[in-house]
C-alpha cells in the first residue's frame, strides 16, 4: 500500500467534498494506492475519509441523526433522510451520491450492494460524532432496486 499517495488522495477528496466538487474519480486513484478487494477498500477509504473531516462528537447520542443530515449537506455527500433512529441504530436513504448519481442517468444495473464507500463514510461521519465504533452497511443500492435512493443502517457497537 502506497500510503502516501493515500494521504494526499484523500486529502483532496476532502477538500473537493467542502467545495461541492466530484470524488469519483479519484476513488479509482485510492484503489490503485490500495491495491485489489474492491468493497472492503472502498469501505476503508470512506471511513478513513469520514473520520478526517473536522466535525465535533455530540453530547448525546439521540443528537446522531440531526448533525449526520447537517454534515452530509455540508459536505457534499448526497441528499438524506432518516428513517429510523435508537440508541442502536441510524438508518436512512441517501440520494444523489457519488458513487450512483451518474451511473442511474445511463440506466446502469447492478446485481448486489455498490456503495461500500458512503457507508464507510456514513460510519466514520458517527464513529466521530459518537465517539463510538459503529458499522455500517448498504442495505438496497439504487442500481439494484430501481429506486431513487440507496439505503444503509449504521449500528453502534455494544460496550
Amino acid at each position: 500500500m502506497d500510503r502516501q499517495l493515500l494521504s494526499k488522495i484523500l486529502a483532496q477528496m476532502r477538500k473537493n467534498l467542502k467545495e461541492g466538487k466530484d470524488i469519483g474519480d479519484m476513488k479509482v486513484g485510492a484503489l490503485l494506492a490500495l491495491g485489489h478487494q474492491l468493497e472492503a477498500i472502498f469501505y476503508y477509504l470512506g471511513h478513513e475519509l469520514g473520520s478526517t473531516l473536522k466535525i465535533k462528537a455530540v453530547k448525546d447520542v439521540s443528537q446522531v441523526p440531526e448533525e449526520l443530515e447537517r454534515i452530509i449537506t455540508e459536505f457534499n455527500i448526497g441528499s438524506v433522510e432518516i428513517t429510523e433512529s435508537s440508541e442502536e441504530i441510524v438508518q436512512l436513504k441517501l440520494r444523489d451520491h457519488s458513487s450512483i448519481k451518474d451511473l442511474i442517468k445511463k440506466g446502469i444495473k447492478s446485481s448486489g450492494s455498490f456503495c461500500s464507500f458512503e457507508a464507510g463514510i456514513l460510519a466514520g461521519v458517527v464513529e466521530k460524532l459518537s465517539d463510538r465504533h459503529c458499522f455500517a452497511q448498504e442495505l438496497g443500492c439504487s442500481l439494484q432496486t430501481g429506486e431513487n435512493y440507496c439505503e444503509f443502517m449504521i449500528v453502534f457497537q455494544k460496550d
